[in-house]
């Protein structure tokens, strides 16, 4: 039996489009075994629902690694017990894919790398700033070229939390692409650019002043804020209560703000705000984490 543990993850982090991410400390935790047939799916967690059949995507990433390396397939018994919310922009299927192809690589001989596994995740995911850093942990700066993906990650202090803003309600990922311009305007794409070199800069150097001033973007978070309401008031709420950058977590509709310090204060304050404005949204605390998937064999 394999049991993995992996990190829910924040992407797009602002100007980082398809190329910044984060891992933090919220968990789809997963045993996967090899049985002589058929597919067994067991949910610890009756909050969320996930296919039982060949439709999971835990096994669809199994699946993919193993016509990749040529293993003959036989049957699987997935358990899973995921903390991370579902379509709400943090990650939970990039937790799967890692899960699944990591525990596919394991049953199948390890024949490959996780250089190798990411590119395959990537491919499968189709951008790379999640399945980064779920495998890798950190703030991850990811990149899809040809036919290699490239994750440089980089370990964060622990001082740096996150505050997870998530709604009761979930966008689908392919909607929320839907929106975006097909182009977009040069000067835009030099705003991005400088500002998303920025925020890396400013990640890895601690510098909470050029932070507020990086996350700012111009390419995603104007087009899909009509599926957010009171997206723009929520954001103005955050730095009111010492955010050093918010942003659309993802594609969406979590929000995410990074602090460093007076964590209390800036949940209390968010949740005094939903309750004023009758909003069934709710605010973790959440730490980085700097390792990233976690497996083991038992």
């Amino acid at each position: 039996m394999i049991k993995l543990r992996v990190p829910a993850t924040s992407a797009n982090m602002g100007a980082g489009f398809d190329t910044l991410g984060v891992a933090v400390g919220l968990y789809n935790r997963m045993m996967i075994e090899e049985i002589p047939e058929g597919l067994e799916v067991i949910n610890k967690n009756t909050q969320s629902l996930i296919p039982q059949d060949t439709s999971n995507l835990i096994y669809r990433a199994m699946a993919e690694l193993f016509d990749y390396v040529g293993y003959e397939q036989k049957g699987y018994r997935i358990t899973q017990d995921s903390q991370i919310p579902m379509t709400r922009g943090l990650g939970s299927s990039s937790a799967c894919i890692i899960g699944g192809m990591l525990a596919a690589n394991i049953i199948s001989g390890r024949q490959l790398s996780y250089q190798e596994i990411i590119h395959l995740a990537a491919t499968m995911e189709g951008h790379p700033d999640n399945v980064g850093p779920a495998l890798f942990g950190g703030f991850c700066v990811s990149l899809m070229d040809d036919d290699k993906t490239i994750i440089k990650s980089t370990k964060l202090k622990s001082h740096i939390k996150f505050a997870v803003i998530i709604p009761d309600f979930f966008v689908a990922t392919k909607k929320s692409r839907g929106v975006l311009p097909s182009k977009i305007d040069f000067k835009d794409a030099v705003f991005n650019v400088g500002h998303a070199s920025m925020f890396q800069a400013a990640m890895l150097t601690c510098d909470m002043k050029a932070l507020e001033i990086g996350v700012k973007d111009k390419l995603h978070q104007q087009y899909r804020k009509s599926y957010v309401d009171g997206m723009e008031d929520i954001f103005e709420k955050t730095y009111h209560l010492g955010s050093h950058a918010t942003y659309l977590s993802g594609s969406g509709p979590t929000i995410l703000s990074i602090l460093d310090g007076n964590y209390d204060e800036f949940k209390a304050g968010m949740e005094e705000y939903f309750k004023t404005n009758g909003l069934e949204w709710k605010c973790m605390i959440l730490p980085i984490d700097n390792v990233g998937a976690v497996v083991s064999e038992i």
